[in-house]
């Protein structure tokens, strides 16, 4: 039997109300050499069941619960394929996505390909919210990128051979693993190249949200705190790396800054996204919204304030929405 040349990999954990749809989307794949295989990670609801009944084009590893990393790690170990990629439990794939994935990693020189999608919440999808927009990090400015947040997707398509080099997924952390991994990755000399098209859906969850930022803001913290000890940083990354540790960080002050804005406190979000956007150059949505308040909050914050508004109406957005 020929082995494919691709193989998903699909971690799941109590994912019922999800997971046929991922299923699905992943057998609808006009590439012609693929492999699923779904992790159930100790789920107790129908996971197993639902990913069994698309029948024997699925292959399945059951294993005790612990945690997205170990799943990963495990679908990585019975891959057959040379290049590795991931769907989640709850996002879909349209059906040019590995076909698109695949061009662009032959074409590029990075090693890493990295696909678009659109941000699936519970209004739906809207243009605006896309998982890359505008300008993508130059090959030459990944490390600073992938420092300042981590601009690598989960459905990224790599060589199987990736992780001989810069070992597994760290299953000592719950979240936050991917950036962990595609750090080491960009610091070992791997660069990443986009495919622009947005190709999937990837769903924006809210469920546990304050605990779930909280715990990850946790977990990057961690990452941080062992950086300097598991990659080689020039002077400039490392002096980023210290200043960096020394405040709350680019996500939670664009969370402080998201709050202020909708209490309409426009001088003190202007001040959250400005000490973000110091932190992370790289978000052009927050570059953007730094630089219009700073001059004149009160009277640039009503305009972001209402447009903010308007597009988290229409997709049914929360609060624990913003990054």
């Amino acid at each position: 039997m020929t082995a494919p040349r691709v193989s998903v990999v699909m971690p799941a954990y109590q994912a019922a109300a999800t997971i046929g749809a991922a299923v699905a989307s992943v057998l609808w794949q006009d590439y012609p050499s693929f492999e699923l295989i779904v992790v159930d990670d100790g789920s107790s609801d129908e996971t197993r069941a639902i990913a069994e009944a698309h029948g024997g084009k699925v292959r399945i590893i059951t294993q005790d619960n612990r945690g997205v990393a170990a799943a990963r790690n495990a679908g990585i170990q019975s891959a057959r394929g040379d290049l590795i990629t991931f769907c989640d439990a709850d996002d879909m794939l349209f059906e040019h996505h590995l076909t698109a994935l695949v061009e662009t990693h032959e074409r590029g020189t990075g090693g890493i390909a990295t696909a678009n999608s659109y941000w699936l919440l519970p209004g739906g999808i809207h243009a605006s919210k896309r998982r890359y927009k505008g300008k993508f990090p130059a090959p030459d400015s990944q490390r600073v990128a992938i420092l300042e947040q981590n601009f690598v997707s989960t459905m990224s398509l790599f060589p199987r051979t990736l992780v001989e080099e810069i070992g597994p997924f760290d299953e000592a952390r719950r979240r936050a693993e991917d950036w962990d991994f595609w750090l080491r990755a960009i610091f070992n000399g791997y660069r990443v190249d986009l495919q622009p098209e947005p190709l999937a859906l990837y769903r924006w969850n809210t469920a546990s949200l304050s605990a779930d930022w909280e715990e990850m803001d946790a977990d990057v913290e961690a990452i941080f705190a062992k950086l300097e000890d598991r990659v080689e940083l020039a002077p400039d990354e490392r002096e980023y790396v210290q200043r960096r540790r020394a405040t709350p960080g680019p996500r939670r002050l664009t969370r402080q800054g998201d709050e202020a804005l909708r209490a309409a406190r426009y001088s003190e979000a202007a001040r959250a996204y400005r000490e973000a956007a110091s932190l992370c150059r790289s978000e052009r949505m927050l570059v953007w919204k730094a630089r219009l308040m700073t001059p004149a909050p009160r009277l640039a914050g009503p305009f972001v304030r209402a447009r903010q508004r308007r597009i988290e109406r229409r997709l049914g957005m929360e609060a624990g929405h913003t990054r």
